[in-house]
């Protein structure tokens, strides 16, 4: 008889100690001994972060330290620092909190019907449609965050083709120099000389976002594929990678360069305001390591940035039809569930990455325990406590096989009071073996979501069933609950974006009808569209824009082959091939309602970002899609350019909405009848009533040398808010008219 003999190997591994200032997850993750692939520094030495300041003094004993400051974001602010100078400042009182950034990586790929869908095209041709003025987003900065951007694009030049609108261009990544003003690296391009040829080469994702939300369109048949502010100022900001080491994956995402992007959105405010023009800023980025309840580091600085005239619009998320999200309300039990990398199937090795939050002031624990198919089980960790506040890493050497986890655990996060534990688990055989976590607490809530493989760009979730193992009677299974993503969708002072179909099919250029006859169009929310709430309770998304096979811009230059299925024109520009694509995700969604913000901005610069935030949720569109609003799916409803614009003017009040003299009425409000009183006017003359969704009531007969003086009566309308539009000549003058 043969005997085999199995061997265990089993070490142990945990972190160093921190002094008083409490580090982030991240920040334990990157200085850990057993995670030397995280590089930290940049090319000058640097590591970039963010740092919780309970004191004004600050800056002064930084400053002493010699610590670089970039950037100031309420008690948040933004550093960059030599490793050697971590241990002289963790031990400053007025650190409470710092979060180390190692790689921002690149998003996940994270427009005449979508115009015609949001109103836009009413806005655009506003002197037809009741306006005072066409809005086009002339005199509003758009600025873009993100990677892969095409500068010489046409949709970035006028109508014309004779200029670029680009006026300001910040690749974060860039050695070269000059870095902007009051930043300590990068290169700033400020003319079009400059800009134009400096083409980022990071794929095309920035080049399709920024068309959605203000191209031009220039080269496309009468501006077929221009975005929504087609004559905004535009401001990129390339994203800079501390890492390059580290590929796109779960945690990439987790060291993403929150530092670096919120210097790009103070970087994009402050070029704004330094020209007296009002700002709105896209990001169409997310990732799923964090608390989700605005109060990370990166949503509590947001929240310093925005004001009058400074909007954010942020994506909410691609992960609507993905069970990467679960919880479980602990009552002195324990919960099980499966956690797998979704596309587990097509390759040998497994690995997983989750992000575990307890509630407030509690305490659980987590076990990672390895299984085959027959159920036995492998290798397992002991169960670590949040409280341990370390990280731990465990390997095994069993089964013929390598097994590791790692936990990086918090046991209160500073800003939220919340225990955290962050788990990496790896196996080397999908086909044999499972990832089970089982997690215990007396009482505390506990939330989690999957980011997929650890070290590559996939995605994850958690399941009771996975092939022939089935636990549904005894474990957890996830949900699609909760997936607003960090970044673009978790922050209150962001306005989320979730992603409707507008379309369902279109023909490419190869002359294929490209269909998915799972949407019916028009307009309703897709599958994967990210659900709220936020865990604090918030509706996410805040609104609902198209984000499904939307066309718009690629960058030339990344540009291949496969992509010829979703490109539905080639135009030449410049002597140079140029391409109109579809892509789709809440990506896309985000930039058509920045842009549509941009006109808003047009029509009263002098708006706060929570008034253009009330704006647009107040008067989205609402049917028996969306159901009764506001909900986690469609948010407040689908977003309507023209009805925002409108509302936008009424902020602004009734003289601002005037153009001349103007005309006026009494009372307003009114009830059963109302006075009109019009300037002088000649043969050409037009008075019409319009209701708030664009909808002509009614046009009064004007002849020449009428009385100025009209009474209405208006018993027959119902109460609510109308538009009185009256023309003369060349002359256009409005009027909000308020029923009670």
């Amino acid at each position: 008889m043969k005997i085999l003999f199995t061997f265990l190997f089993f070490v142990f591994f945990t972190a160093f100690t921190f002094g008083q200032t409490s580090y982030s997850n991240s920040s334990k993750m990157a200085l850990n001994s057993d995670l030397k692939d995280l590089t930290l520094v940049d090319e000058k030495g640097f590591i970039h972060a963010l740092a919780y300041c309970s004191s004004n003094s600050c800056d002064s004993e930084l400053l002493e330290k010699g610590i670089k400051i970039n950037g100031h974001f309420g008690p948040v602010i933004s550093i960059q620092v030599k490793l050697e100078q971590l241990e002289s400042i963790q031990n400053l009182s007025c650190i409470t909190y710092i979060e180390i950034s190692s790689r921002c990586n690149s998003t996940h790929f994270k427009n005449d019907i979508e115009r015609q869908t949001t109103s836009v095209d009413k806005v655009q041709n506003g002197l037809s449609n009741g306006l005072p003025m066409n809005y086009t987003g002339k005199g509003v900065v758009v600025g873009i965050v993100d990677v892969g951007f095409q500068c010489n694009n046409p949709t970035f030049f006028t109508t014309d083709g004779k200029r670029n609108r680009i006026v300001r261009y910040w690749q974060q990544s860039n050695k070269q120099g000059p870095a902007p003003s009051g930043f300590n690296y990068g290169t700033e391009l400020i003319d079009s000389n400059s800009i134009i040829p400096a083409n980022d080469l990071d794929g095309s994702h920035a080049t399709h976002v920024a068309g959605i939300a203000a191209g031009s369109g220039y080269t496309t048949p009468n501006l077929q594929y221009r975005g929504m502010a087609p004559e905004a100022e535009l401001v990129f900001v390339s994203i800079k990678y501390s890492n390059d080491t580290l590929a796109g994956s779960a945690l990439g995402d987790y060291v993403v360069a929150n530092p670096t992007i919120l210097d790009a959105y103070k970087y994009i405010f402050d070029y704004a305001a330094s020209v007296g023009k009002p700002a709105v800023i896209n990001l169409s980025w997310g990732m799923h390591t964090g608390p989700h309840d605005g109060k990370s580091l990166f949503d509590i600085a947001t929240e310093s940035l925005v004001g009058k005239g400074k909007v954010l619009v942020g994506a909410n998320g691609n992960e609507g039809d993905n069970n990467m999200h679960w919880s479980y309300q602990f009552k002195r039990d324990t919960a099980s569930t499966i956690m797998i990398e979704n596309n587990r199937q097509w390759r040998q090795r497994e690995s997983v990455y989750s992000d575990f939050w307890g509630s407030k002031n509690s305490n659980f624990a987590i076990q990672i325990e390895f299984i085959d198919t027959s159920k036995k089980s492998i290798a397992k960790s002991p169960f670590i406590y949040s409280s341990s506040d370390k990280v731990s890493v465990f390997k095994f050497n069993t089964d013929s096989s390598i097994f590791s986890v790692a936990f990086i655990c918090q046991a209160k996060n500073p800003l939220n009071q919340k225990p955290n534990i962050t788990v990496m688990a790896d196996h080397q055989n999908q086909r044999r073996y499972a990832i089970i976590a089982h997690v215990v607490s007396d009482s505390s809530l506990v939330h989690a979501w999957n980011s997929g493989a650890t070290r590559e760009w996939t995605s994850g979730s958690f399941t009771n069933k996975l092939n022939k193992l089935d636990f549904s009677k005894s474990y957890t299974n996830g949900n699609t609950n909760y997936t607003a993503g960090e970044n673009g969708g978790s922050s209150k002072a962001v306005i989320s974006v979730g992603a409707l179909a507008a379309r369902s099919a279109f023909r490419n250029v190869k002359g294929v009808w490209v269909n998915d006859s799972g949407y019916v169009v028009p307009v309703n929310i897709t599958r994967f569209s990210s659900k709220g709430p936020s865990v604090d309770g918030r509706i996410k998304p805040n609104i609902s824009a198209p984000g499904f096979y939307v066309p718009s811009s690629i960058n030339n230059k990344q540009f291949s082959g496969w992509m010829l299925d979703k490109t539905l024109l080639k135009t030449v520009f410049r002597n140079d091939t140029q391409y109109w694509s579809t892509s789709s995700g809440t990506s896309m969604a985000a930039p058509h309602v920045a842009g549509i913000v941009a006109l808003i901005l047009q029509a009263n610069p002098k708006l706060t970002a929570a008034q253009v935030k009330t704006i647009l949720e107040t008067t989205a569109t609402v049917d028996q899609n969306t159901g009764a609003v506001p909900n986690n799916r469609y948010g407040y409803g689908k977003v309507n350019a023209y009805n925002a614009v409108l509302m936008a003017l009424q902020y602004a009040g009734i003289n601002a909405m005037n153009k001349g003299n103007g005309i006026t009425a009494f009372p307003n409000p009114f009830t059963d009848e109302i006075n009109i009183i019009l300037p002088s006017y000649g043969n050409n003359t037009s008075l019409e009533l319009y209701g708030l969704d664009g909808r002509l009531i009614h046009a009064f007969n004007l002849e020449p040398k009428h009385a100025n003086h009209l009474n209405i009566q208006t018993s027959d309308l119902e109460k609510g808010i109308y538009i009185l539009k009256f023309t003369d000549g060349g002359e256009i003058f409005i009027l909000k008219l308020v029923k009670n």
